[in-house]
């Protein structure tokens, strides 16, 4: 096999599709944003129907090459029918990035099993579905970028996160298997783990005393932005980054390499 050169096509989405599940707000609609405005046609894929098609004549307004479809990510039936949709356009998959999630701030003795299984149901069965469907559909064309939205909450324990962090670490075993198994279909799996973002999700679970701790122990001395977010998650898209696979990559300002900050 050749190696990649210097060649402009391999930091450029030209002609290829991706599809971003959660796009309708915070990290996923500023990756759709990103992604569209470096060549891709972007669907933007999100439980929200109002706010999806809102955005979609938002964005057709601007001639961006932006559509929504509607899914649940915690129903196999929706996603199959998201599939079948997305078949019957009759284009190839390129990108999957998989970030539609909910979080949940509570003690772990106060978690029901309510409370257990809508997070798991989302965060990693909706991951486990949804990378399935759309890895069939990028397996015959053997190229595929899937990147999957995991936490620094799987990868540090913190108070009050039980089930949101176990569904984030499930998120990152799961992505590792998908690296593995999907490599011979030139198809690369890697992980976002985001720290403190100021989104929707992060404004309604941490309080103010978790934004104090988690300001305390952040070396930049602030919460992140989306659209940072999604320049990182841009690099593992790109044809480029061919040789990147099963990587963890945390987005947090240094939180998660951080110990003792003194003042």
């Amino acid at each position: 096999m050749a190696i990649m050169g210097m060649d402009k096509k391999n930091f450029f989405l030209d002609g290829q599709t991706a599809i971003v599940t959660g796009g309708a707000s915070g990290i996923g609609l500023s990756t759709v944003r990103l992604l569209s405005s470096v060549g891709a046609h972007v669907i933007m894929v999100d439980i929200n129907k109002e706010l999806g098609n809102e955005l979609s004549e938002k964005f057709k307004s601007e001639d961006k090459k932006i559509e929504y479809i509607y899914c649940d990510v915690s129903s196999e039936a929706s996603i199959l029918e998201l599939s079948e949709k997305i078949i019957s356009k009759k284009v190839s998959i390129e990108i999957l990035m998989h970030f539609a999630g909910i979080g949940l701030e509570k003690k772990f003795i106060n978690t029901s099993l309510d409370d257990w299984n809508k997070i798991i149901s989302v965060n990693l069965t909706g991951s486990f579905l949804v990378t399935k469907e759309i890895a069939k559909l990028m397996i015959p064309h053997n190229y595929g970028r899937i990147i999957t939205m995991s936490s620094v909450a799987g990868l540090r324990g913190g108070t009050g996160r039980a089930a949101y962090g176990a569904s984030k670490g499930g998120v990152i075993a799961l992505s590792k298997v998908l690296s593995i198994e999907l490599s011979p279909y030139n198809i690369t799996v890697n992980t976002l783990c985001p720290g403190a973002i100021e989104t929707e999700l992060v404004k309604n679970m941490h309080d103010k005393e978790t934004r104090r701790v988690f300001l305390q122990n952040i070396p930049q001395k602030r919460y992140g932005f989306p659209e940072e977010v999604a320049s990182s998650a841009l690099f593992f898209t790109l044809p480029g980054s061919s040789y990147i696979n099963g990587t963890v990559f945390p987005i947090d300002g240094g939180f998660n390499s951080s110990g003792i900050i003194k003042k």
